[in-house]
């Protein structure tokens, strides 16, 4: 359904052989409303699968056998492999003929693979983890929430258990972020999503004035 329609990147990078996420995020006009798509998806080193379940008391191997994480068999299966998984989405982009917009990624364990971002073409924009800098986006994100606006696939439970994961916590300004609620409960889906709407947030469409720019209203205005 998003065939040929503009999107936004962001990417929530692991280190070693820890859960790495994507999402596009799509802005759609929906009966003259701005609305959001996400289609998330994830990744995990094919040898890393069982020590997770465990870890995390998460059912990974479920995630897999639904199509939401790929096991990644690279680099013996063992650690992140940040080149496949930007090809995947560069095989989704030539597939489903998307017009990527920009990436936003966070910029921890990013150095080594920034030259394989910048190949796609478009601006990619290095998101800090911090709450000064992601407050208005998690902020504009809980209100198109509560307005109905951010559509997804209600089948992708790896991203709702993400969602549930995360809580809301402050800095010494009022300034807020999402972070997880324990240690082993990851909200990597739920990270790279806000990164993709910081980016999106930016192209909501302007206010129109025309409808005031009448020349009785004019005349009143500037006498």
């Amino acid at each position: 359904d998003m065939r040929g329609r503009e999107c936004y990147l962001g990417l929530d990078l692991s280190s070693g052989g820890d859960l790495t996420s994507g999402a596009l995020e799509f802005p759609l006009d929906v009966d003259g409303e701005r609305k959001y798509f996400i289609d998330s998806h994830s990744f995990l080193p094919k040898s890393r699968l069982g020590e997770h379940v465990k870890t995390d008391k998460a059912p990974y191997d479920m995630w897999v056998r639904d199509g939401l994480i790929t096991l990644t068999e690279t680099l013996g299966g063992m650690k992140t492999d940040y080149k496949y998984i930007l090809q995947h989405y560069r095989e989704m982009i030539n597939k489903y003929d998307l017009k990527l917009i920009g990436i936003g990624y966070d910029p921890h364990n990013a150095d080594a693979f920034l030259s394989d971002l910048e190949s796609f073409g478009v601006d990619c924009v290095s998101i800090t983890q911090s709450a000064r800098n992601l407050n208005d986006a998690v902020c504009d994100f809980e209100l198109e929430v509560d307005a109905g606006n951010i559509l997804y696939n209600r089948a992708n439970t790896l991203l709702t258990w993400s969602f549930t994961n995360a809580v809301v916590v402050y800095n010494s300004f009022g300034e807020k972020k999402l972070d997880k609620d324990a240690r082993r409960k990851r909200i990597d889906p739920c990270d790279a999503v806000i990164d993709a709407h910081k980016l999106a947030m930016l192209e909501k469409p302007a206010i129109s004035v025309e409808e005031f720019a009448t020349q009785e209203f004019l005349a009143k205005l500037w006498g």
